[in-house]
Parts: C-alpha cells; sequence; structure tokens
C-alpha cells in the first residue's frame, strides 16, 4: 500500500506533468493561431480562463496543497473575471495551510497607483506609502477583522499590491468546498470599489480620492484636461506627462474641458494650459519610423522634441500592448506605451519594442484615414 505521503507526491507529480502538456498544448495551437491584426481580434479573440486550468491541473484540494508544499509553500493564480482581478493562494502559515484571495485595484485607480510610484523619489517609501492608501480607501464598514493589505510578487518592477483574506483550507476537499467557503469574505464587497469610480473607462477618479493619496506623501496627479492618472517618469517618456492606459500614453481627451474627442493633445496639469491641438506646416522634417508604416518629425508644436507622426493624425504613439500577455503579466505592464523610433535612431524603449515584438505583444491597430 502506498502511503498518504507518498501518494500526495505522485499527485503533485501527475499535476505538474498535467500541467507541463496543457502549456505545450497551449503553445502548439498559438503558433498556429494567426498573428492578431485588427481590434476585433483582440477584442473576441479566444478568451483564456486561468483559474479553470489551474483547477483542472489540480483536481483537489490536496493535491494543490502537494504542488505548494513541493515549491516552496505557496502555489498562486492570478485571473480576470467581470468581478475583479485576483489573485489565489495556497499558502503555508504558521504550520497550517491557508487558501488566500488578493483584490488588486484596476482600471483609473490602479494607474493612480502605477504613476504616484513612478513619480516617487524613493519608490521603497512609496511602496509603504501605498500600502497606507489602500488600508485608509476601504470604508468603515469594510473593516473587519481578517482584511490586510498585501504586497506580492509582480512579474515588473511596479509593486503588486491588494487587499488580502485568507481561510484554513482544513476540511475542504473539493473546489466546490472553496469556492462556498470564499463566497463569505467580506473582501468581495470591496470589489466594485476597487474599479475607481466605477465600470465606466470614461470616468475620472474623484479628487477626494488623488487627495487621499497625496495624504499618504505620493504625488497623485491628475491631468486637468481628461482626469487621467498622469506621471512625468514614464521609462519611454522621460519628462512628458504620460498615462498608464495603453491607447493613450501621452495623448489627452479634453473631454472633461468641453474639448473634441477626436482632438490629438497633450496631457497638462493646470486647465489654464490647454489649448487647442497644434498644427503641422508640412515644413518639418519626416523621416520613416523603424517599428510602423509612418513618417514622423520632432517638430509637432504639441509635442516639441517628442517622434510624432508627420499627418494630420499626429499621434505619438507607435505601438500598444495586444496579444501575448497573460493576465498576469498584463496587470503589471508598465511599459505598454510605446513611443516613435526613427530610423537610425535609438531610445530608451527600443530593447523593450524588440521583446514585445518576440514575444506577440507588438499589436498595432491602423484606423483607415477616413475614421480618423
Amino acid at each position: 500500500m502506498m502511503g498518504k505521503r507518498a501518494q500526495q507526491k505522485r499527485s503533485a507529480k501527475q499535476a505538474k506533468q498535467r500541467k507541463a502538456a496543457a502549456s505545450r498544448n497551449a503553445a502548439a495551437v498559438a503558433a498556429s493561431l494567426p498573428q492578431l491584426t485588427s481590434m476585433d481580434d483582440f477584442l473576441f479573440g479566444p478568451l483564456a480562463t486561468p483559474w479553470g486550468d489551474f483547477t483542472d491541473s489540480y483536481a483537489t484540494v490536496e493535491d494543490a496543497v502537494a504542488a505548494a508544499e513541493e515549491a516552496g509553500g505557496v502555489l498562486s493564480c492570478f485571473s480576470f473575471d467581470d468581478s475583479g482581478e485576483y489573485e489565489r493562494s495556497l499558502r503555508h502559515v504558521k504550520d497550517s495551510w491557508r487558501y488566500e484571495v488578493v483584490l488588486y485595484p484596476r482600471q483609473a485607480l490602479r494607474d493612480l497607483m502605477k504613476t504616484s510610484w513612478l513619480d516617487a523619489d524613493d519608490q521603497d517609501q512609496a511602496v509603504e506609502q501605498l500600502r497606507g492608501v489602500l488600508a485608509a480607501y476601504v470604508p468603515e464598514d469594510l473593516c473587519c477583522l481578517g482584511l490586510e493589505v498585501v504586497q506580492r510578487p509582480s512579474t515588473t518592477s511596479v509593486p503588486r499590491i491588494g487587499w488580502a483574506q485568507s481561510l484554513p483550507v482544513a476540511g475542504m476537499r473539493t473546489w466546490e468546498d472553496v469556492c462556498l467557503a470564499e463566497k463569505e469574505l467580506p473582501l468581495f464587497d470591496l470589489a466594485p470599489l476597487a474599479d475607481g469610480p466605477g465600470s465606466d473607462l470614461c470616468v475620472a477618479l474623484p479628487e477626494e480620492t488623488f487627495a487621499l493619496f497625496r495624504e499618504h506623501g505620493l504625488s497623485a496627479r491628475g491631468c486637468a484636461g481628461c482626469g487621467a492618472p498622469v506621471t512625468g517618469r514614464h521609462p519611454h517618456w522621460p519628462g512628458v506627462l504620460v498615462r498608464m492606459e495603453n491607447e493613450y500614453g501621452p495623448v489627452c481627451d479634453r473631454s472633461r474641458l468641453g474639448g473634441k474627442a477626436t482632438e490629438r493633445v497633450g496631457h497638462v496639469l493646470d486647465a489654464a494650459q490647454a489649448r487647442p491641438a497644434g498644427t503641422l506646416t508640412d515644413k518639418e522634417q519626416q523621416v520613416p519610423c523603424q517599428h510602423c508604416d509612418v513618417y514622423v518629425t520632432d517638430q509637432h508644436p504639441d509635442w516639441p522634441g517628442v517622434w510624432t507622426e508627420a499627418g494630420r493624425s499626429s499621434r505619438p504613439i507607435c505601438a500598444v500592448v495586444g496579444s501575448g500577455a497573460d493576465d498576469a503579466t498584463a496587470y503589471d505592464l508598465v511599459d505598454c506605451v510605446y513611443p516613435h523610433i526613427p530610423v537610425g535612431s535609438d531610445s530608451s524603449a527600443t530593447a523593450a519594442i524588440n521583446v514585445a515584438r518576440k514575444t506577440g505583444y507588438f499589436f498595432q491597430p491602423r484606423l483607415p484615414i477616413w475614421a480618423k
């Protein structure tokens, strides 16, 4: 008869083998798929289910615990769903195993965390300040025993911080048991607030949220034109105000100031600095971009010194992230807004763009001229 310990090791080994086979199969399928070339492809392409893959790989809670023990005490799965962005883990804590759920801020609230951290002179201190902000962000009626703010490993240099609750796995055998138990966690009542102002991507964060960040010593700067959190220390755009949302970057939609959404203008910190979009004279120098099919100039009046499309769209963004990133990697991205780089030139973004192209992240939807 095989002992319980040996059975656990065997189950863990079989689970790893199933996971490796699933990864090989997924890679083979991905290699056979056509490259995404339009926004429709991106929006309506195959959807991943990381938590489903996780529970398929570890058929029971006991199997997952055995794998977590072999992995050093932690086994995690990051996944998006309609209600939020979560990391579910099995963790060995004080001689017992616990099932932990971490809820992360998303949309504008997550962008404010990223821009505040990038703006900080002392980024280690900023991590603690961000933890303090998230603790203070929780409404009093949800400040319950067991809800804490934690930092978990990130796939980039940007810290991954969120709210966590856990429960013991003792007595739970199936994932249905876990699902029933986690429904009682007050953490999920916080999920709607983790989006910031709501599910509408066009709604700006309230000034009270920026003020809360500033009370904790963070810069928390918002564009006076569109209300988006911005930073002047994005790794690819030194000295240029940039938002983290990957389709906009240094481009502001002046909708809050009554401007036209089609105008390509820069972010401003003071509404008095806002002005109509500048125009090109067609006498500026024009050179081809290394990575896309447009000519660029660094003499555009709205972005002096920044390589911008020489046509009437005046777009300084060369590419945005598209296919290739799993949930966990996509959540942490900070270098997802790429600048144009003229042929024969170099940039702080060159290495990141090369990596993105090799891994399938490079995705550049181009609207026809009549749609601009």
